[in-house]
């Protein structure tokens, strides 16, 4: 696979912040690893594809419990769609790209965005994964006249791709946890966070991150940590892993950077990140009683 070297290097750091405390608490919850036991398709199609939006397979740490990933919201980062050469046509791109694009749909309660990595790369030997787009549930996507595959039993896919390298404040990934994306919590956020982050699936188990960090910043655009939530070191084999931590108790403002290392000389790959929130019953409870008590009043009226 060809890379270009990084060529924007900052001067700032991503240093610990002095004398703030951390609104919210973060932690790691886990990995779901080899998502459907899959691996790069290669041959013809049909094409294997990793099922993190089929809810029949199951989802280990699905916080919602309808086996889906990203249900509440996703990005992910320089994807393709090219039927029927699943293996072509890889570059290294603008983050803006329309040729790698990124699938955006975040949740209401996201009040913004930043990409805060200098290198973008999609279309190489990458895994095929459900497209967002296409697929909520059952894999049963009727393609359609303009999309129709000749082969029967193809589920929608998109190529992953991935945001690597150096950060756009100098960090190298090889040395530290440098940044890849980052959200910012709007009005209205659950109190439960569950944020999931996909690696590997490439062509190469040494592009993939080797830890990912959720770290909480302040300061952006020239953001300090405030705390942070790691991984740990994570095993890399080329199929699809989500790692998965929970925020509780956003606050309106609190920003939070997916930051990731990587082994001796490689380059910390991610190729999405997912948002679930955990159901709550105090709301079911309240519709519940409200029902309750229409139905009373009802009833009295008679």
């Amino acid at each position: 696979m060809k890379r270009a070297a990084s060529t924007l290097m900052l001067a700032v750091a991503l240093v610990a912040a002095a004398g703030r405390a951390p609104a919210a608490t973060y932690n790691y919850v886990g990995t779901d690893y080899n998502i459907g036991g899959t691996f790069f398709p290669g041959g013809t199609a049909p094409y294997v594809v990793a099922p993190w939006r089929s809810n029949d397979t199951a989802k280990a740490f699905d916080i919602d419990g309808n086996n889906v990933y990203g249900s509440a919201g996703y990005v992910m980062f320089a994807t393709q769609f090219l039927y029927p050469n699943a293996g072509c046509c890889g570059n290294q791109v603008p983050y803006a790209s329309a040729t790698y694009p990124n699938l955006e749909s975040m949740p209401s309660w996201i009040a913004g965005t930043q990409n805060l990595t200098i290198n973008k790369v999609g279309g190489w030997n990458y895994a095929l994964v459900d497209d967002p787009t296409l697929t909520n549930g059952p894999r049963n996507f009727n393609w359609g006249q303009g999309l129709a595959p000749p082969v029967n039993g193809q589920v929608p896919y998109v190529k992953i791709g991935i945001l690597d390298g150096n950060d756009i404040f100098g960090n190298n990934p090889a040395t530290t946890p440098a940044g890849r994306w980052a959200f910012t919590v709007g009005p209205n956020a659950p109190a439960v966070i569950r944020v999931g982050v996909m690696t590997d699936g490439l062509d190469d188990t040494h592009w993939a991150a080797s830890e990912v960090v959720l770290a909480e910043v302040t300061g952006m655009p020239n953001p300090m940590i405030v705390g942070s939530a790691t991984s740990g070191t994570v095993t890399r084999n080329r199929f699809i892993d989500i790692h998965t931590f929970d925020i509780v108790g956003a606050q309106p403002g609190d920003t939070f950077a997916i930051m990731a290392r990587a082994a001796s000389g490689g380059f910390g790959a991610i190729s999405a990140v997912t948002f679930d929130v955990v159901p709550e019953p105090a709301t079911a409870g309240l519709a519940a009683a409200t029902f309750a008590a229409i139905v009373g009043w009802r009833r009295r009226r008679v």
